[in-house]
């Protein structure tokens, strides 16, 4: 396989061209015709129809008009236009419309209509009699990292409900989108072009079209079939420098995701997907479309083998999605209501279960090592197991305060809350495991969540979790309300030994490792104190962020904002703050000297203790056969003879692939 490095100077443009007219690029638009049976105008043209005007990117602005025909007896007595208030794949409110710098409506005559905005992200339009009204705005591109629209001299990133206005009348009809972009510019969308054209893009209504973000730019476009059908990945790379990356191991590695979600799930319910990528430095993270995927990363991903395999579990969980949420989708969830928060106690599965196999569908395929893997287990385990906010809110309560709480965390957060991502990954997979257990071992979660996607499909208007418990109820024959009362309901705590248990496996607490000329005593330390405080950089002190309630600072009255200058007399700085309290001993008495709104105060704190060492997924040396059983179909390995060892007991630490390369 060919290493690729990619030049990022060859992304930038010569001279851009200048402005077009905007009145003579709507001209030449108008000439254009619309293939396939979608809702027309005598003219043959759409009913909503936008153009793009993308002439000058390096101005990170973009010119868009919408046009609507019909006239009062399609859009009705009132005409209003909307931007939604937030983005599918986000839960969270945001300014949406608070990019569009000027708008402005005009009927079919030219003649300027009275437009007023009554509400945050709605304008309503006296259309008086026009058949037709065009709403022309400009739109200030310049949100990267939230994945909502960008533009600059190299690429324009378009999510459809951060771009379109909308007529709710209207949401539901066939539409066309025309971008009009600089010479040598590709498109990648999951849309389907018109004709010959693929500037020139249809939707078979907004909510498709608000699922499908479009990619234009000096973007490298990777093809290869799955399932039969073709998928791309259509590569943006932006910065100084370049980007080293094999192409072929990507297609590879991403055909290998892709067929284990079919294997799943049991279909692909697109006819084409295309995976979005940007590479750019401070980018991270991914959101779940229709048929296709925007996924962001560092330059250097492709040179760690840690980065890599964290990357490949952003391509499959956003890939997963593709069934989960996009497919089967949590009742509150459908129709979305763009102008509203859209209320769900379904985000554990929406998110949480797709966490789960995220980590868990590279390990299937060969792409992460098993022994990685387990530490990623581990690591979920280990978030949820020192979390005090576990006994307080439950996964359903977490779900349905993710657009109150979830993106805006305060300093009391870690004591009150959990996250539907990642005790939600830890939930999925005790279900899992108690699944396997309690059918020793001839069902598990896979064939739960095909059935629930084959039996609850978009269409038929979400999934509640009393339809997921009945319908695991049903495939099981077995009773899981009691479970589901107490662990997603409810706030009893997991078994998660007793799910390892399942496969053969254990949790063990590992002692540290001494450095070599370390005293005696620190050598044989069983327990470390914990003073249960989190804290942060804030010009030289030690500024607290968090404090426990499982900790003795939350009754000592240490609160957040706290600034900590000394423990015993010693200064003590963000960076070093855990190491001078690693040097106490357990139940010894501390005394913390901070800084309270510039007040000197001293504060003493009896130190509790924690055990030293940290934790650790291993397989038990007498596992049983069924243990043994379970384990190779969790990971889908071959079926092995009674007594052979595992293939990763066999291996050394040389031949780690994703390391060397």
């Amino acid at each position: 396989m060919g290493i690729k490095r990619v030049d990022l100077r060859a992304f930038w443009p010569a001279p851009t061209v200048g402005v077009a007219s905007l009145l003579a690029v709507l001209c030449a638009w108008a000439g254009v015709s619309l293939a396939g049976n979608l809702d027309n105008a005598p003219d043959g043209a759409p009913l909503v129809e936008y153009l793009v005007d993308l002439s000058s990117p390096q101005t990170q602005t973009i010119d868009v008009t919408m046009i609507l025909r019909g006239g009062r007896e399609v859009w009705g007595a009132e005409l209003d236009v909307a931007m939604p208030v937030w983005r599918p794949g986000r839960y969270q409110i945001l300014d949406l419309a608070g990019g569009i710098q000027s708008i402005g409506a005009v009927d079919d005559r030219g003649r300027a209509l009275h437009m007023r905005k009554f509400d945050r992200a709605t304008w309503r339009i006296d259309a008086q009699d026009a058949s037709e009204v065009r709403v022309t705005y400009r739109l200030y591109c310049n949100s990267l990292g939230d994945r909502t629209r960008h533009v600059d001299s190299t690429h324009a990133f378009l999510s459809g409900s951060a771009v379109f206005l909308y007529n709710q009348k209207m949401r539901h009809m066939p539409l066309r989108v025309t971008l009009d972009a600089p010479e040598g510019w590709r498109v990648a969308c999951g849309l389907r072009s018109a004709g010959s054209s693929e500037r020139t893009l249809l939707a078979p209504d907004y909510d498709v079209l608000v699922d499908s973000p479009i990619e234009i730019g000096m973007i490298e476009v990777l093809a290869f079939e799955a399932d039969g059908k073709p998928h791309e990945i259509a590569i943006w790379a932006s910065g100084a420098g370049g980007v080293t990356y094999d192409p072929e191991r990507l297609i590879e590695d991403f055909k290998k995701i892709v067929d284990e979600c079919v294997a799943i799930f049991g279909d692909t319910p697109y006819d084409r997907y295309v995976f979005l990528l940007h590479i750019t430095l401070g980018a991270g993270g991914g959101t779940e479309h229709l048929n296709s995927t925007i996924m962001q990363t560092g330059p250097t991903v492709f040179d760690s083998g840690k980065s890599y395999r964290g990357f490949l579990g952003l391509v499959a969980h956003e890939f997963f999605h593709t069934w989960n949420v996009k497919q089967l989708r949590p009742e509150g969830l459908v129709p979305y209501d763009y102008q509203r928060e859209n209320y769900t106690d379904l985000l554990w599965v929406a998110e949480g279960t797709t966490s789960y196999y995220d980590d868990l569908i590279p390990a299937r395929v060969g792409l992460v090592k098993e022994s990685d893997y387990l530490d990623t287990l581990n690591g979920q385990i280990g978030s949820y197991l020192n979390a005090p906010g576990r006994s307080v809110q439950s996964l359903e309560m977490s779900s349905f305060d993710s657009w109150i709480k979830f993106n805006k965390p305060a300093a009391d957060s870690p004591n009150t809350t959990v996250s539907f991502y990642t005790v939600g990954a830890v939930a999925s997979f005790v279900l899992d495991m108690e699944i396997r257990r309690r059918t020793e071992n001839t069902q598990n979660l896979d064939e739960m969540l095909r059935a629930l996607y084959r039996r609850y499909p978009l269409s038929g208007g979400g999934f509640s979790s009393a339809d997921m418990i009945a319908l695991i109820e049903e495939e099981t024959g077995l009773d899981w309300q009691a479970w589901f009362d107490s662990h997603i309901f409810g706030t009893e705590p997991m078994d998660v030994e007793g799910a390892l248990a399942v496969l053969g496996l254990e949790m063990v607490l590992e002692p540290p490792k001494p450095e070599k000329d370390a005293p005696k005593p620190a050598r044989e330390r069983v327990t470390k104190p914990y003073v249960g405080i989190r804290v942060s950089d804030a010009g030289g002190l030690a500024r607290v962020s968090n404090v426990l309630t499982d900790g003795p600072a939350f009754e000592a009255g240490i609160i957040p904002g706290d600034e900590i200058i000394a423990i015993n007399d010693v200064r003590v700085r963000a960076s070093d703050f855990d190491a001078k309290i690693d040097l106490l001993d357990s139940g010894d008495e501390a005394k913390i000297t901070l800084l309270r709104r510039d007040e000197l105060r001293t504060i003493g704190i009896m130190l509790a203790e924690r055990p030293a060492g940290s934790r650790k997924i291993k397989k038990l040396k007498e596992a049983t056969e069924l243990q043994r059983a379970a384990f190779d179909s969790w990971l889908k390995k071959p079926a092995k003879e009674l007594g052979e060892a595992d293939e990763d007991e066999k291996k050394t630490g040389d031949d780690e692939k994703l390391d060397s390369e």
